[in-house]
């Protein structure tokens, strides 16, 4: 299932749209203040990514096990030491409640540890390539 982001950034507006397999959904993610761009930083952004794959796999796991899950909190920390710098000392923490016994809510979240897509996809590392630059000027005036 192919993914995409954009955001589309002017003087006024800040428009944010992700899709998943064709079904666009756009985000509410406020402008800066004062300056272009995003109020949310993309280092944010990488670990709520993060959080939020653990929670939604957390759930899926556990309803392909029937396994009841009432509430999942995911924390996810790190470190970016300057501008152009990978993030660094990332964890993540996890709280399910659930009527489960302890020893199968505990192996759910080592599974989904093993198997959480952005988790696995930072791990190994992947290629991102820049495919193309548009560049064009604005219009003359009237």
């Amino acid at each position: 299932m192919e993914y995409t982001a954009s955001i589309r950034s002017t003087p006024g507006t800040h428009e944010v749209t992700v899709a998943a397999g064709g079904h666009d959904r756009a985000l509410d993610l406020p402008a800066r203040s004062g300056a272009p761009g995003s109020a949310v930083s993309g280092g944010e952004l990488l670990f709520l990514a993060l959080a939020t794959c653990a929670t939604n796999d957390l759930y899926r796991e556990a309803a392909a096990r029937s396994l009841p899950v009432i509430a999942v909190h995911v924390e996810v920390a790190g470190w970016f030491d300057a501008p152009g710098a990978r993030a660094r000392d990332v964890s993540y923490r996890v709280s399910v409640v659930s009527p489960a016994p302890e020893e199968e809510v505990r192996e759910l979240v080592a599974h989904v540890d093993a198997i959480a897509e952005v988790h696995g996809t930072l791990r190994a590392g992947t290629t991102v390539s820049l495919d193309e630059v548009r560049v064009s000027r604005p219009p003359e005036p009237s």
